[in-house]
């Protein structure tokens, strides 16, 4: 079986990452509004806060993911033309992505033992979640929407044990943000500064890993036999 050569389209990311730190400015400044919104207190202006940054954070990342995405394509097109290439077709393939899930949760909700069902939730969602490694990085390449789909989840079932790697990493950035949103509450009642530096440090954290894994899998979707585009249509 072929090696991905995973370490190597590791180190490539690391690189691309490190010379271009003004991307990660953006999410920096999301974090830090989320930081800060932790010590007003709760209110209608914290509330839109919070719903204009969960909004920005959802335009924010596909944007980002088109500028790595050119970068290793070295064709560096504007920001406006960076989004309207893929943002569109990104939240559509989402939408299209989570519709089990959303199908899942529905049926499981209304179910009378609630409680004992959350748990089977958030395993769907992590499963699906890995299921789906491959799936946004084809669709930057290939700009198919159920084709990113088909072929994504095909290469990932093709290429499991050599995908160990990426997939640990998905998991680790998976399990790092369930922890913050179930385990760390208790601590903003403890020690408000220590709570709102963690949320900004898991949310740098798991971002920077998610960006380190797409810029991985678009390298090895491109060097390792991904189906292209007319393939799709």
């Amino acid at each position: 079986m072929q090696s991905l050569n995973i370490k190597t389209y590791l180190l490539y990311a690391i690189y691309i990452i490190r010379t271009n730190p003004t991307i990660l400015l953006f999410v920096a400044g999301i974090g830090l509004i989320n930081g800060i919104g932790a010590y007003l207190p709760k209110s209608s202006f914290t509330d839109i806060t919070s719903s204009i940054t969960f909004i920005a954070t959802i335009f924010i990342n596909p944007v980002i993911y088109g500028i790595y995405y050119e970068i290793i394509e070295e064709k560096y097109s504007s920001l406006g033309k960076i989004f309207s290439t893929y943002v569109a077709g990104y939240l559509i393939l989402l939408f299209c992505m989570y519709i089990p899930i959303i199908s899942i949760t529905a049926s499981v909700m209304s179910s009378p033992q609630i409680d004992g069902n959350v748990g089977f939730i958030m395993i769907t969602i992590l499963i699906f979640s890995l299921l789906y490694l491959y799936v946004i990085p084809t669709y930057y390449i290939t700009r198919t929407l159920v084709g990113s789909i088909i072929a994504g989840v095909q290469f990932l079932l093709k290429n499991l044990l050599n995908s160990a790697p990426v997939l640990l990493m998905a998991l680790f950035a998976e399990l790092l943000l369930l922890f913050t949103q179930y385990k760390m509450v208790w601590l903003r009642e403890v020690n408000l500064f220590l709570f709102a530096f963690m949320e900004f440090a898991v949310h740098m954290i798991s971002n920077i890993v998610d960006f380190l894994l797409f810029i991985i899998l678009i390298y090895i979707l491109k060097n390792h036999g991904l189906v292209k585009k007319e393939d799709l249509q």
